[in-house]
């Protein structure tokens, strides 16, 4: 079919802004007015606060609106949810204030507490299916949870892309991603401004004033992962392929100095969707694409269907890689979601490695290459070894270490129980576990179930000790690396982030 192209007006400012702290993390775990009560929490052992184990969001329907002068947006979400057992009340994971709630019909009290809206029927809720419906308003920008600020505001629009935490600061949900539901929103933006969110787009209409966008999305998301950039901004919709997938690619008018590069790299994501189709099995979702944003700068998110990349990944030219790394999390993070946040691991140090593998099959690193350029990279005796990829605690949940020792950790996986076995497990746990959740002990038993070898035991020093393993055997030296693997060192393995290559 032909393209269809939306423009938005030109930037009226080249100013960006980046933020991405997350200090307050390991605050996060541990306190909260919510902490001992029935009302809260999954029993994340990272983040108990997060989420509910009492009801089931399976739809959201969201109505927003969004000024980007004021920074305030105003918004009507009506959720279907499913209780599992009859309670007096639930807690939804929000910020915003709301101004209406109705469930099923009715107005029960509802109260806020910090990060949380408590919702108290004079019945209660019974075991089953119920109806909420919530009209509220805030300026997200400006909320904070237990710490955090997940909405960015700048003069080119807003990003709403953050991990671990994101949604709740513009929507009210169940906040944890072992608990995924679909959605269908429709978001209003000023006119020359372009908002995009995970799924198909099925509508799009603008009067004098306004761009309305409607996306709407087949399979469950993991809340972190609905993400929304809103922007001025080109996209470009076309179908892919006799499968139908809509193919959705955005550039925001803030990257127009490498636009080039940043095309160059999204239009490999095709290419790259079918090699991982041939290692992970069928692609999972009925959208495909990707998105460039100045507000994103330095950072990447695997945001379901079209990951978010800041145009800093395209300063020195093309970077298939990071694409690499985020569509693997479609397989690994997205389909495949975490049961806690401690199993970060199986998202993003697969996702690492199968960047790895990426590079090895274009013919400029080998894994064996870059598993020792990173061995060594870091020397015995310093603090890096001291945070395991397996365990690396709230402070930690995105550094360094998950990525890269995480990537080294799935390297010596494969090479312990050979590559046809380490592809066929990486498809099992795909297969079953698709469109669900699945947890780091699950992920080790079926590694021990198809290659029939102690796959917890060889997995052990690399995921969890807080020193440096001994090399295993096929490892090369310093001297034995050659310029590919150092040329590629800095552009593989931590996503987020400049890597300098070994001395």
């Amino acid at each position: 079919m032909t393209a269809q192209v939306y423009r938005g007006t030109p930037a009226m400012t080249d100013q960006t802004e980046v933020d991405r702290v997350l200090a307050e993390a390991a605050r996060h775990a541990d306190s909260s007015l919510l902490a001992d009560s029935d009302l809260a929490g999954v029993g994340d052992p990272y983040f108990p606060v997060d989420g509910s184990g009492l009801f089931t969001i399976t739809h959201h329907t969201l109505e927003v609106g969004f000024d980007t002068t004021s920074g305030v947006l105003h918004g009507l979400a009506r959720l279907e949810i499913t209780v599992s057992a009859d309670v007096p009340a639930i807690a939804l994971d929000f910020g915003l204030a709301a101004q209406e709630v109705v469930v099923d019909g009715s107005t029960p009290a509802s109260k806020a507490v910090p990060g949380k809206l408590v919702i108290e029927p004079d019945a209660g809720f019974t075991a089953g299916s119920h109806h909420i419906d919530i009209t509220y308003a805030g300026s997200p920008g400006e909320t904070e949870i237990r710490g955090e600020r997940s909405w960015l505001n700048t003069p080119l629009g807003a990003l709403a892309a953050r991990e671990p935490h994101a949604a709740a600061f513009w929507f009210p949900t169940n906040d944890h991603p072992s608990r995924k539901a679909t959605y269908d929103l429709t978001i209003t933006v000023p006119r020359g401004f372009v908002a995009v969110a995970p799924g198909r787009l099925v509508e799009h209409s603008h009067t004098s004033h306004v761009n309305r966008f409607r996306w709407v999305t087949a399979e469950p998301v993991a809340s972190y992962l609905y993400s929304l950039v809103i922007d001025r901004m080109r996209i470009e919709i076309d179908t892919l392929d006799d499968r139908g997938l809509q193919w959705i690619s955005a550039y925001g008018d803030g990257v127009s100095d490498h636009a080039p590069s940043a095309r160059a790299s999204i239009e490999t994501t095709p290419a790259v969707r079918a090699w991982l189709e041939t290692l992970l099995g069928p692609y999972p979702f009925d959208a495909i694409g990707g998105v460039v944003t100045r507000m994103a700068g330095p950072h990447a998110l695997e945001t379901q269907t079209h990951p978010i990349y800041g145009d800093r990944f395209f300063h020195q030219g093309p970077d298939s890689y990071v694409v690499a790394h985020e569509m693997a999390h479609h397989w690994f993070g997205n389909s495949v979601s975490l049961s806690t946040w401690k199993d970060i691991w199986i998202s993003e140090g697969i996702a690492t490695y199968l960047s790895w593998m990426w590079s090895e099959k274009n013919d400029e690193g080998t894994t064996d290459e870059l598993f020792s350029s990173f061995y060594h990279l870091r020397a015995a005796n310093t603090d890096y070894w001291k945070i395991p990829p397996g365990d690396p605690s709230p402070a930690h949940l995105l550094s360094t270490q998950v990525y890269e020792r995480g990537a080294m950790a799935a390297h010596v996986l494969r090479r312990s129980i050979g590559d046809d076995a380490f592809i066929e497990c990486l498809r099992t746990w795909c297969a079953d576990h698709r469109h669900h959740h699945g947890s780091l002990p699950q992920f080790l038993a079926t590694a021990a179930s198809v290659s029939k070898t102690d796959t917890a035991a060889v997995m052990q020093p690399w995921l969890f000790a807080r020193r440096r393993p001994d090399p295993p055997p096929g490892t090369l030296t310093r001297t034995d690396l050659k310029l590919p693997s150092l040329r590629f060192i800095r552009r593989t393995g931590d996503p987020q982030s400049q890597r300098q290559a070994p001395d």
